[in-house]
């Protein structure tokens, strides 16, 4: 049975710029901003959706501490981010250039998933663990029902309100395309669950699983029947 999956949309306390966030000491930008101000995309150059995993988890979705979980999507690089305990968060709007990914940036809406996930499925034909082997910075996060849930009404919410403001978006782009230090972004799991399973056959999304940018790397044939990439 479908929940009811709840959006927080927070767009609206962004300033113009929004507030950079500091990892490392260093202080990173999360949009990109000409003489102050955010630069605004032209709706017709936004054909497609990066997607990502964040490789972390909010801490647990405590009754007192559910809404500041929720409002650390302000500082996060993405239009849209999915929790995993059935909210997703608009958290800029969806004309404004974001630093999500990479050569993605200029014409896409990027949309993060909560969680750690493995690249890679594990291969039961091997003795090695290719799950455990292709985490990303910790022990692998549950893709439960209710994340997958969440991250598809996410997914939806960004094409359709997209679409409706004059986006053409027609393609869906994994992190991993562009950045190739970033093999498992989103991970094999995502891939199948959020895009295969629904983003192509409901919401009427592509994929491109031979295309790259600078040193990205191509879809994985573990994640896609057909794709010839290499992890």
């Amino acid at each position: 049975m479908t929940r009811k999956i709840k959006h927080l949309d927070l767009c609206s306390e962004q300033t113009n710029p929004p507030p950079y966030k500091v990892r490392n000491g260093k202080r990173i930008n999360i949009s990109k901003n000409v003489r102050g101000k955010v630069v605004v995309r032209e709706p017709s150059e936004i054909t497609g959706i990066g997607i990502h995993q964040t490789a972390c988890v909010f801490g647990p979705p405590g009754a007192s501490r559910t809404l500041q979980r929720h409002r650390r999507a302000l500082k996060v690089p993405c239009h849209a981010l999915a929790f995993r305990d059935g909210t997703f968060v608009t958290a800029f709007p969806l004309e404004w250039y974001v630093y999500h990914g990479n050569e993605l940036n200029a014409f896409s809406l990027g949309l993060e998933i909560e969680g750690h996930f493995a690249g890679l499925p594990d291969d039961p034909r091997t003795p090695a663990r290719e799950d455990i082997r292709t985490t990303w910075k910790g022990k692998a996060t549950p893709f439960d029902d209710l994340a997958v849930e969440t991250a598809r009404e996410a997914l939806r919410y960004l094409v359709e309100e997209g679409r409706s403001r004059g986006m053409p978006i027609e393609w869906i782009w994994a992190h991993r395309q562009t950045n190739g230090s970033k093999p498992s972004d989103p991970g094999w799991a995502i891939w199948k669950h959020v895009v295969l399973d629904y983003g192509v056959p409901v919401l009427g999304l592509r994929t491109q699983p031979d295309q790259t940018w600078r040193d990205g790397k191509p879809i994985p044939a573990q994640w896609e029947p057909g794709a010839n990439g290499r992890y």
